[in-house]
């Protein structure tokens, strides 16, 4: 599938100027973005793993995985950072957090030549495979993708794996790239639904931090948030009905 090929090659180039961006400057912002890469390869993976016997998704994965936990083990105290300064924890991140941050940086940034090799390895593999996907099957597989998540959000969205859930609107999103009759309306949805499900795990990792710390020197903080939780959970139920019921 020329289309799909070429959104590898694409993909693969992005990850790499984001790994060379870090590697530069160590920007908390390209860390972002090579997480970014690596899930749209995640997701196309999962396609030909769909499309095509005996290719194994999860094997290839293995590589980008490596890169992608040590990205989010930097980035992600960046983002409790922003959300302890909104609901004014006195904690630090170092307080709540195991690990060190600048060495963890550090790390990934001396890593950098290395993870670039990685992934040119990876490369042809997948370029190659993505060759052999017949865009019907790639349609097909799409088509399921979307009855399977239409099922965890409709008519009740399952909260209790929602945060499994994001992630397959988040492939979704980006294999709907490739559709030749891509649907605005529907990935507008996925990229608002994908927005609300991110804020509510965010505060519910926080929530989660704060008790195992000292939940009764928090409850004015834990109660602002839990009640944002509620908000977020209306939202998603009802994001899901207006859009599924049209």
């Amino acid at each position: 599938m020329k289309r799909l090929e070429e959104y590898v090659q694409s993909e693969i180039n992005s990850l790499i100027n984001h790994l060379k961006d870090y590697g530069r400057h160590g920007k908390p912002d390209a860390l972002h973005k090579i997480r970014v890469d690596i899930k749209k390869v995640k997701a196309v993976l999962g396609a030909i793993n769909g499309c095509l016997k005996g290719f194994k998704a999860h094997k290839n994965f293995i590589p980008f995985r490596t890169i992608f936990r040590k990205a989010g083990s930097i980035r992600e105290p960046d983002v409790l950072v922003r959300m302890l300064r909104k609901y004014k924890v006195d904690e630090t991140v170092d307080e709540l957090l195991p690990g060190n941050v600048e060495r963890s940086a550090a790390a990934f940034k001396s890593d950098v030549p290395r993870f670039i090799a990685v992934v040119k390895r990876s490369t042809k593999k997948l370029k190659a495979s993505s060759k052999q996907v017949h865009y019907h099957d790639f349609a097909s597989y799409l088509a399921n993708k979307k009855k399977v998540l239409k099922s965890q959000l409709y008519p009740r969205p399952k909260m209790s794996i929602i945060h499994k859930v994001r992630k397959g609107i988040k492939e979704l999103m980006y294999l709907s790239e490739l559709e030749e009759d891509g649907k605005k309306r529907e990935v507008k949805f996925y990229d608002i639904m994908q927005d609300v499900i991110g804020r509510l795990h965010d505060k519910q990792v926080l929530i989660d931090l704060l008790k195992n710390k000292n939940a009764k020197a928090h409850r004015v903080q834990l109660s602002s948030i839990n009640s944002e939780c509620l908000t977020d959970k209306n939202e998603i139920f009802r994001l899901a009905s207006d859009h599924y019921r049209k």
